[in-house]
């Protein structure tokens, strides 16, 4: 089936006329990106507004069908260019939009009076620019470890931008030769690939930002907003896995908590549950797991530590603590906690262990507060395979 280019262009502009009615439609779902995603809407229609110009270009002046075309065009990707480099924590610079508005006129003037070979290849060649520019974007790009649609925009915006840059020398060269032919099964070629490039494209994007929006949402769901540590439901997640090895569970419980509410107030109470999360994060390794579990209750899992490991760095969170917390609060009593040490062999039952550091957390409590509770591994941590046989 013969296909022509005027009907190649024609499903390019309903594609990107719906990529630009998507964008725009999902900016509304995310707020954290909604620059970007108004900046690939203006792309994509800039886009449609140049390929139907080049639909008509046989019936209007040469100044419109074809500068104010490759005009749209070229504008059409450097705002996906644009909408793009926030994800790298860039922008535009300001000199380059300054150029590109400069170099429009002076392009509307100087290109319809070139032979159209040299205006297709240096057309082109702003075109391979601005997306060998965003696939290094992204190829650049660190997003959160379980976003994995940036390889996608690469390789899509990659192998669109080697079209046209291969684009740059072979026209004028098939124009010099004079063979027709050849140009116009380039012509259709390139445009052909156009049409799959106005599909993939905001597949691709769209992909991203709604990807990046699971990932966060789901940090957000495992996160405490006010400490910054993985809340309850993250530490039961990750703790099952981790406690596959040897370690060390550690509850906490800030004492006397409700008194600093009541008598100075939540605000001074919240910073001191900050303060405590920032000083025992920076004590534990990275390795190990640190979590809000309650109100004044945290825990941690050290895998692969001691039980003197354990000691010796909570006591040096409870010096750290009460140095920090009257530094950084009105308060002029110490703030000190309780902890509750439960060493765990490889594959004890998380349950059991958080029962037994619970146990030693209130005899803490009992003593006066202040202190660590501790008791060694014993038989009373049944292996996680062998309750579920027993049961």
């Amino acid at each position: 089936m013969h296909m022509s280019l005027s009907t190649l262009y024609a499903i390019g502009l309903g594609t990107l006329t719906m990529a630009a009615a998507m964008t725009l439609w999902e900016r509304r779902f995310h707020a954290g990106r909604s620059q970007a995603l108004t900046f690939w809407a203006g792309g994509f229609a800039s886009l449609v507004v140049g390929c139907a110009l080049l639909i008509l270009r046989d019936t209007l002046p040469r100044l419109v069908g074809f500068g104010f075309a490759n005009l749209f065009i070229i504008g059409g990707y450097v705002l996906l260019l644009a909408g793009s480099l926030p994800f790298a924590g860039l922008r535009l610079p300001r000199f380059l939009v300054g150029f590109l508005l400069a170099l429009a006129p002076v392009w509307l003037v100087i290109g319809p009076t070139l032979p159209d070979a040299t205006w297709h290849a240096l057309s082109g060649l702003l075109v391979a620019l601005c997306c060998l520019a965003l696939a290094l974007v992204f190829a650049k790009f660190r997003p959160a470890a379980a976003v994995r649609t940036d390889r996608l925009v690469v390789t899509v915006f990659g192998l669109h931008g080697l079209v046209y840059l291969l684009r740059v020398p072979v026209i004028p060269l098939l124009a010099w030769q004079g063979r027709e032919a050849a140009l116009d099964l380039a012509a259709l070629i390139t445009m052909f690939e156009g049409v799959l490039f106005s599909m993939a494209a905001p597949m691709a994007l769209l992909s991203l930002a709604r990807e990046e929006n699971r990932v966060e949402l789901q940090h957000a769901s495992e996160t405490d907003f006010l400490t910054g540590l993985d809340n309850r439901r993250a530490f039961f997640a990750k703790a099952e896995a981790m406690v596959q090895a040897p370690a060390q569970l550690v509850l906490f419980d800030l004492d006397h908590f409700k008194s600093i509410n009541d008598r100075h107030g939540h605000e001074t109470g919240d910073e001191v549950l900050r303060i405590f999360a920032r000083v025992a994060k920076e004590r534990f390794g990275a390795d190990d797991l640190v979590a809000r579990v309650g109100g004044e209750e945290f825990a941690a899992l050290l895998p692969g530590a001691g039980p003197d490991d354990a000691i010796s760095a909570l006591n040096a969170i409870a010096w750290r603590l009460r140095r920090e917390a009257r530094a950084g609060t009105r308060l002029t009593q110490d703030v000190t906690f309780s902890a509750g040490l439960a060493s765990l062999p490889a594959g004890a039952s998380l349950t059991a262990g958080l029962n037994m550091a619970d146990r030693l957390l209130y005899q803490a409590k009992t003593k006066g507060r202040n202190r660590i509770e501790r008791e060694a591994a014993s038989s009373s941590f049944a292996p996680a395979d062998t309750e579920t046989s027993a049961a």
